[in-house]
């Protein structure tokens, strides 16, 4: 530091600086003299400093970092244990501004420290002005990528946001939240987020990343939010937040990780008194203060170019007890269910009464939702915790892409659903009416290309599959392929013939459980013979299983064990269009774990119900914990009645 920048700091002149140090300063006022005094306190000038370093070493290294890094307990112990052994001494700064940084700075300066090691608020530029004036070495604790000159070590705070969220997605999770507390590396973990998503094409969602005012608001206030969208995994950015997520589960009855997993952003101890042992990404904190003593050493004794040493501690993914596949959350055996059907955006249309020929409605009420047999099945499936995969066909459009974000972001495997640029994503028109009751007419597009190539090209998603869920809204020589495949595989498939026309004696034979509902077989089966009659011709015509869902009526049972009549779930309606994907979804995920055919159409019953109080068809869709609020109800107070 020189009396200019005394002078300047002061605003005064250079003379008038000079007059006060040398003690001759009798005509000037004493505001003016205690001012530059101050400063010169302040600072720590010395005069005379640059020849005073020329005159030997002071093996005196400065260290400035954030006075809220919240790593700096363990950083700053070992640059000075570092520093110690190699016969340095430390003086150790802590910064909360710009302006207090800069001042540190200048302060190190005048003690012509040999280097100075800053983790930086901003950037290393002014540091870079004021230290070269003194011709002092400047190691930056942090990346700097428009730094040429300095030495740089540091850790990647956007590799650990990537390794982390990759280890989610390698345990299956696609519904992954992101909790930050606006630290100076949130946005870097942040960014790295982000592009693990997107290198497993998962579609990023804003909503799910919480950033709080500090550790507190993020780990209770996002916790909270995070755990009230469903996510089924999170990466906190630092072990504090992960202690108060600990927490908040802890109070809500929310297992980890058979609810949620979690993953943190660096550890320093606190985190091993939590259990299950939290899983984390370890940046090597400890490795950065050593290496940076390291670097400082190769500049000041070895005389190595600064900008040589630009060096990236690597860091290691710490394997806990808090992650695990959100598959496993009630499906121990990972039985598969794989689902083969229609993917399109549902237009749903609010009607007073379903219209009749010749009539013209007004409606007041529209909405445009991911829909689709093939895609809610699935949907429902990954809601209750099944192992699900997708077989479809959907446009390379936004239509296609908001379908797809909505299966992955539900737990649902899409490894089967190809994007076709040929055609458009399918539509569906759905009238709704005031009494639940509604009417669907379909525009095919993209659906009309899922085909037997596709089919045979994703077989190994089938042969080892528990079920198959097939809807008959694409074409029937695909899905004769599919039962084919899964006949020779003795996979159990499940068949709802939504416009299935006529009845193939060949073709349902092969199937285990036909589930129509009234109109559909009352449109396959002609004549004046009653559902419970049709449903029994149908099994003799080599069904494994009829079951035929009667909307407020229940639903009834014909297999070679039972002729059953399920009463309904005690729900009001008020949209009835996701009812049979509901039920079909949850028969399959409840038989998946083992539980028999009679227990499993009571909790299908119960999906169903649960989802006609609700608008839309995938957001009707229960999850699994709303569904277990109803156990005893399912297990103890459904009607069954014997014919």
């Amino acid at each position: 530091m020189t009396i200019k920048d005394i002078a300047r700091l002061a605003d005064v002149s250079v003379s008038t600086v000079s007059k006060i140090l040398n003690n001759k300063d009798s005509d000037i006022s004493d505001t003016t003299r205690k001012k530059v005094l101050d400063i010169i306190k302040e600072y720590q000038y010395t005069p005379y400093s640059k020849i005073k370093k020329n005159m030997g070493r002071t093996y005196l290294i400065g260290v400035i970092v954030p006075k809220d890094y919240e790593y700096k307990d363990i950083l700053v112990p070992s640059i000075e244990e570092a520093a110690t052994k190699n016969g340095y001494h430390t003086l150790i700064y802590f910064a909360d501004s710009i302006e207090k940084e800069e001042k540190c700075l200048y302060i190190l300066s005048n003690k012509n420290v040999e280097a100075v090691l800053l983790y930086s608020i901003k950037d290393g530029k002014r540091a870079r002005e004021i230290l070269s004036k003194n011709e002092i070495p400047l190691i930056l604790l942090k990346r700097d990528e428009e730094d040429k000159s300095s030495a740089q070590v540091y850790t990647n705070y956007e590799n650990a946001g990537y390794l982390a969220t990759s280890h989610l997605i390698k345990n299956g999770h696609n519904n992954i939240g992101l909790l930050l507390c606006n630290s100076l590396n949130s946005d870097k973990i942040s960014e790295g987020y982000i592009r693990a998503l997107y290198d497993s094409d998962i579609l990023f969602d804003s909503n799910k990343v919480f950033r709080g005012q500090d550790i507190l608001e993020a780990g209770k206030i996002g916790s909270h939010q995070l755990i009230n969208m469903n996510v089924t995994a999170i990466v906190c950015e630092n072990e504090k937040i992960a202690c108060s997520l600990y927490q908040i589960c802890s109070t809500y009855g929310v297992l980890i990780p058979k609810d949620i997993s979690v993953i943190c952003i660096n550890t320093s101890g606190l985190s091993e008194m939590l259990s299950p042992r939290l899983d984390t990404v370890d940046l090597e904190i400890e490795n950065i203060g050593k290496q940076a003593v390291r670097a400082m050493l190769s500049i000041v004794e070895s005389k190595e170019a600064p900008n040589n040493i630009i060096r990236e501690i690597d860091i290691r993914l710490k394997v806990g007890e808090s992650v695990t596949s959100p598959f496993r959350k009630y499906n121990n055996n990972n039985k598969k269910i794989v689902v083969i059907g229609s993917m399109n955006m549902d237009i749903n249309i609010n009607v007073d009464k379903m219209p009749t020929d010749g009539e013209t409605l007004i409606t007041n009420s529209i909405a445009l939702l991911p829909g689709g047999k093939g895609a809610n099945q699935a949907v429902g499936a990954g809601k209750l915790g099944g192992l699900v995969y997708a077989i479809g066909c959907i446009g390379n459009d936004n239509d296609g892409k908001t379908i797809y974000n909505s299966l992955v972001s539900n737990s649902v495997k899409a490894d089967g659903v190809k994007f076709d640029s040929s055609l458009p994503t399918g539509k569906a028109y759905i009238n709704i009416a005031k009494n639940g009751e509604s009417a669907i007419v379909v525009y095919p597009g993209a659906n009309d290309n899922l085909n037997i190539h596709q089919i045979s090209k994703h077989k190994d998603l089938i042969i080892d599959a528990e079920f198959c869920l097939m809807s008959l809204e694409v074409s029937i020589k695909t899905i004769e392929f599919a039962l084919n495949l899964c006949k020779k595989n003795k996979v159990k498939v499940m068949v709802k013939p939504s416009t299935m026309e006529k009845i193939n004696d060949n073709f349902i034979k092969d199937i285990d459980y036909f589930i129509p509902n009234e109109k559909e077989i009352n449109r396959l089966v002609e004549g004046d013979l009653s559902v419970i009659q049709k449903a029994n011709l149908l099994f003799e015509k080599g069904v494994k299983n009829v079951i035929v869902t009667l909307g407020s009526k229940g639903c009834y049972l014909k297999n070679k064990d039972y002729s059953l009549l399920f009463e309904a779930a005690p729900f009001e309606a008020n949209d009835t269009t996701g009812a049979a994907d509901a039920f079909i979804s949850a028969l399959a995920v409840f038989m998946c774990e083992g539980n028999d055919l009679i227990t499993s159409i009571k909790f299908a019953l119960y999906a169903a119900g649960i989802s006609i109080t609700r608008q839309g068809v995938q957001t009707s869709m229960p999850d699994r914990m709303t569904l277990e609020m109803y156990r005893s109800d399912i297990l103890n107070t459904l009607k069954v009645t014997k014919l």
